[in-house]
Protein backbone atom coordinates (compact mmCIF):
# COMPACT_ATOMS: atom_id res chain seq x y z
CA UNK A 1 0.00 0.00 0.00
CA UNK A 2 1.40 3.40 -0.99
CA UNK A 3 1.79 5.98 1.80
CA UNK A 4 2.33 9.74 1.85
CA UNK A 5 2.82 11.85 4.96
CA UNK A 6 2.61 15.56 4.26
CA UNK A 7 3.07 18.41 6.70
CA UNK A 8 2.12 22.03 6.11
CA UNK A 9 5.67 22.74 4.90
CA UNK A 10 6.82 19.62 3.03
CA UNK A 11 6.32 16.01 2.04
CA UNK A 12 7.81 14.04 4.94
CA UNK A 13 7.40 10.48 3.63
CA UNK A 14 6.53 8.98 0.27
CA UNK A 15 6.70 5.18 0.42
CA UNK A 16 5.60 2.74 -2.25
CA UNK A 17 4.85 -0.12 0.12
CA UNK A 18 3.89 -0.05 3.80
CA UNK A 19 2.55 -2.96 5.83
CA UNK A 20 0.44 -1.01 8.32
CA UNK A 21 -0.18 2.44 9.72
CA UNK A 22 -1.52 3.19 13.20
CA UNK A 23 -3.19 6.60 13.22
CA UNK A 24 -4.70 8.80 15.98
CA UNK A 25 -8.11 9.98 14.71
CA UNK A 26 -10.88 11.99 16.35
CA UNK A 27 -12.79 8.68 16.70
CA UNK A 28 -9.86 6.88 18.31
CA UNK A 29 -6.73 5.08 17.19
CA UNK A 30 -7.12 3.03 14.00
CA UNK A 31 -4.89 0.63 12.09
CA UNK A 32 -4.84 0.89 8.32
CA UNK A 33 -3.85 -2.28 6.44
CA UNK A 34 -3.73 -2.95 2.69
CA UNK A 35 -7.24 -3.22 1.18
CA UNK A 36 -8.71 -1.14 4.02
CA UNK A 37 -12.22 0.11 3.42
CA UNK A 38 -12.21 3.62 1.88
CA UNK A 39 -12.03 6.21 4.64
CA UNK A 40 -11.69 9.92 5.24
CA UNK A 41 -11.24 10.94 8.87
CA UNK A 42 -10.00 13.89 10.89
CA UNK A 43 -6.83 13.43 12.92
CA UNK A 44 -6.09 14.42 16.46
CA UNK A 45 -2.63 15.05 17.90
CA UNK A 46 -0.97 11.72 18.61
CA UNK A 47 1.75 9.29 17.61
CA UNK A 48 1.66 7.91 14.08
CA UNK A 49 3.30 4.49 13.66
CA UNK A 50 4.35 3.36 10.18
CA UNK A 51 5.50 -0.24 9.61
CA UNK A 52 7.30 -1.24 6.41
CA UNK A 53 10.06 -3.66 5.39
CA UNK A 54 10.44 -4.95 8.97
CA UNK A 55 11.05 -1.37 10.13
CA UNK A 56 8.91 0.84 12.36
CA UNK A 57 8.96 4.63 12.30
CA UNK A 58 7.13 6.87 14.76
CA UNK A 59 6.06 10.48 14.29
CA UNK A 60 4.35 13.01 16.51
CA UNK A 61 1.56 14.48 14.41
CA UNK A 62 -0.99 17.21 14.89
CA UNK A 63 -4.48 17.36 13.53
CA UNK A 64 -5.89 17.48 10.03
CA UNK A 65 -6.95 14.58 7.80
CA UNK A 66 -6.28 11.01 6.64
CA UNK A 67 -7.65 9.53 3.44
CA UNK A 68 -7.38 5.98 2.09
CA UNK A 69 -8.92 4.03 -0.75
CA UNK A 70 -7.37 0.73 0.38
CA UNK A 71 -4.51 1.01 -2.13
CA UNK A 72 -2.93 4.20 -0.87
CA UNK A 73 -2.99 6.34 2.26
CA UNK A 74 -2.41 10.07 2.47
CA UNK A 75 -2.07 11.98 5.72
CA UNK A 76 -2.03 15.76 5.80
CA UNK A 77 -1.00 17.05 9.23
CA UNK A 78 -0.41 20.52 10.63
CA UNK A 79 2.58 19.22 12.63
CA UNK A 80 4.95 16.34 11.91
CA UNK A 81 7.98 15.59 14.12
CA UNK A 82 10.16 12.52 13.66
CA UNK A 83 11.67 12.79 17.12
CA UNK A 84 15.28 13.36 16.08
CA UNK A 85 15.34 17.05 17.05
CA UNK A 86 13.02 16.98 20.06
CA UNK A 87 14.39 18.45 23.29
CA UNK A 88 12.55 17.19 26.37
CA UNK A 89 13.40 20.26 28.50
CA UNK A 90 12.09 22.67 25.84
CA UNK A 91 8.94 20.62 25.37
CA UNK A 92 8.23 20.52 29.10
CA UNK A 93 8.85 24.28 29.47
CA UNK A 94 6.49 25.04 26.57
CA UNK A 95 3.91 22.64 28.02
CA UNK A 96 4.02 24.36 31.41
CA UNK A 97 3.72 27.79 29.79
CA UNK A 98 0.65 26.65 27.84
CA UNK A 99 -0.87 25.00 30.92
CA UNK A 100 -0.52 28.29 32.82
CA UNK A 101 -2.18 30.26 29.99
CA UNK A 102 -5.02 27.73 29.79
CA UNK A 103 -5.63 28.07 33.54
CA UNK A 104 -5.65 31.87 33.22
CA UNK A 105 -8.27 31.59 30.49
CA UNK A 106 -10.41 29.30 32.61
CA UNK A 107 -10.43 31.86 35.42
CA UNK A 108 -11.13 34.86 33.17
CA UNK A 109 -14.61 36.34 32.95
CA UNK A 110 -14.27 37.06 29.26
CA UNK A 111 -12.73 34.42 27.04
CA UNK A 112 -11.66 34.39 23.39
CA UNK A 113 -12.81 30.85 22.58
CA UNK A 114 -10.79 30.63 19.36
CA UNK A 115 -7.56 31.48 21.17
CA UNK A 116 -8.44 29.11 24.02
CA UNK A 117 -8.96 26.24 21.56
CA UNK A 118 -5.64 27.05 19.87
CA UNK A 119 -3.89 26.92 23.25
CA UNK A 120 -5.43 23.54 24.06
CA UNK A 121 -4.48 22.20 20.62
CA UNK A 122 -0.88 23.36 21.06
CA UNK A 123 -0.81 21.81 24.55
CA UNK A 124 -1.92 18.45 23.10
CA UNK A 125 0.83 18.69 20.47
CA UNK A 126 3.42 19.27 23.19
CA UNK A 127 2.13 16.19 25.06
CA UNK A 128 2.56 14.11 21.90
CA UNK A 129 6.08 15.46 21.32
CA UNK A 130 6.91 14.63 24.94
CA UNK A 131 5.64 11.07 24.48
CA UNK A 132 7.68 10.56 21.30
CA UNK A 133 10.80 12.14 22.85
CA UNK A 134 10.46 9.71 25.77
CA UNK A 135 10.34 6.76 23.35
CA UNK A 136 13.37 8.03 21.43
CA UNK A 137 15.62 8.01 24.54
Amino acid sequence: MKFQLISVNKKVLDLEKVDSIIVPTQSGEITILPKHVPLVSSLQPGVLIVKFQKETQKYAIGGWVIETDGKSVMILADMVEDGTALDMASIQAKKEELKKKIEEYKQAWIMDMEEYIELEDEYLKQLVKEKLAGWMR
